[in-house]
């Protein structure tokens, strides 16, 4: 519409111009008049300066209002520039979207330097010629420095971090082990702004996780500890009361029933029985506690899953399948691993054995230069509550349970520097075990 009336504006004026043409063209070919043809001249002279003004003004309107976009100033107003009601309003309109979207980044901009200033990992940004850019409280705290411009300046005083900052294009990560026992995660990663390379950094100190992590593991074993303990103690101690009882009267023993000595003799057996529990518990924990040492050696996959086929056999109404999706070496301690996968398909007949169609799947593959040795059964799997106990020693869900199959099993795969999970997802439950590529 704006162009429309513009062009029409533009249009009226050559129309009127020929107009003048034409009657300056009669009057001097048809007519004996000397001054007519002398105005007609003037008019259409007066016309073309007037039709050059007016398209030099909306020229200087366009340059003047892209100038005004290009530098960020959205406060001038275009009323009165130009004649078009409905250019201005356009103007006016753009003008307004601009602003409004230069203030919704600037918001984000500063929304974005408020979170990385408050966040607890170190953060840091410079250019590809060492410059900072950027840098949040953390980080000056984690490195006690405040006043600096450039990465060189961590050179002699951190030079671990100082080489990290160092590094190419490209992701990494790495720990670091800083002062104080402090443990530092650090991540970089290079990206382009406006075709200009920089360099973004995190470091996180760990240190405080793993300590909270210890401390919420200390807490679960002592609280199954006092639970075993107390589930022991309790009814020795009571029993001992009853025997007590029966037994001593006055300091003295006393000649006992028939009947009274068959309570007596239960009560000692109960006694022993619950003090033999203490020491079979005393000895599990002995064994989580004891330092694993695999020795390390090259299995074949299928040389593993044939050892653990003949070990384990298909019960009745339960089918196990061995797949060797890798046949390769395993740097592992074959006993060892031997024992853990047995752990793991020994809970997976237990938790299949009231399903129908009860499956076991063991299998061995390789995931992005991940070793994985995967036990999946279409069991019930383990309940959401109950998912964060697993393996801490001694939870058990089971009546014969010791609750020490799935501690010690990863105790092992960690000695292996690899992991022990537990998933649960469409319908299946999954014990992996994941293994670094260097195995």
């Amino acid at each position: 519409m704006t162009f429309k009336t513009s062009f029409f504006y533009v249009f009226i004026r050559v129309i009127i111009i020929v107009g003048l043409a034409i009657g300056m063209c009669y009057s001097y070919l048809e007519t004996d008049l000397s001054v007519t043809p002398v105005m007609f001249a003037m008019l259409i002279l007066i016309m073309s300066i007037e039709m050059t003004w007016y398209l030099r003004k909306q020229e200087r309107n366009w340059a003047n209002f892209l100038n005004a976009i290009s530098f960020g100033d959205y406060s001038r107003t275009y009323q009165k520039q130009t004649n078009s009601k409905d250019l201005e309003k356009a103007y006016n309109l753009i003008t307004e979207r601009m602003e409004s979207l230069q203030t919704n980044k600037e918001a984000e901009f500063r929304l974005l330097q408020t979170v990385l200033r408050h966040v607890s990992v170190a953060v840091i940004c410079f250019k590809e010629t060492g410059e900072v850019v950027f840098s949040n409280k953390a980080f000056s705290k984690l490195l006690e420095i405040t006043d600096f411009i450039h990465i060189d300046k961590f050179e002699a005083d951190y030079p671990q971090i100082y080489q990290v900052f160092k590094k190419g294009e490209g992701i990494s990560t790495e720990w670091i082990d800083h002062k104080n026992g402090q443990k530092l995660f650090v991540k970089s990663e290079s990206f382009k702004l406006k075709g200009k390379p920089y360099r973004l950094v995190s470091l996180a100190d760990i240190r405080s996780s793993l300590d909270a992590k210890e401390l919420e593991s200390y807490q679960k074993l002592m609280r199954v500890m006092t639970h075993e303990i107390m589930n022991s103690t309790t009814p020795i101690l009571s029993l001992i009361r009853v025997v007590n009882k029966k037994l001593i009267k006055d300091e003295a023993l006393e000649s006992l029933a028939e009947r009274d000595q068959k309570n007596v003799a239960k009560s000692l057996e109960a006694i022993e029985v619950r003090t033999e529990g203490m020491l079979k518990f005393v000895e599990a924990y002995k064994q989580i506690n004891r330092p694993v040492a695999p020795h390390l050696e090259l299995v074949q996959s299928k040389e593993l899953l044939d050892s653990l086929s003949s070990l384990m056999q298909p019960e009745d109404a339960i089918s196990i399948v061995y797949e060797d999706n890798f046949n390769g070496p395993l740097k592992i301690d074959r006993h060892l691993m031997t024992q853990v996968l047995i752990n793991l398909i020994k809970n997976a007949l237990d938790a299949v054995r009231a399903v129908n169609n009860a499956s076991i799947w063991v299998n061995v593959s390789k995931i992005d230069e991940r070793m994985l040795i995967q036990v999946i059964d279409n069991g019930a799997g383990v309940s959401e509550d109950r998912v964060q106990e697993i393996f801490v020693p001694f939870y058990t869900t089971k009546a014969d349970g010791s609750g020490i199959g799935l501690a010690l099993s990863r105790n092992i795969v960690r000695a292996h520097g690899g992991t022990l999970t537990y998933s649960r997802d469409s319908g299946l439950t999954r014990f992996v075990v994941g293994l670094v590529k260097e195995n």
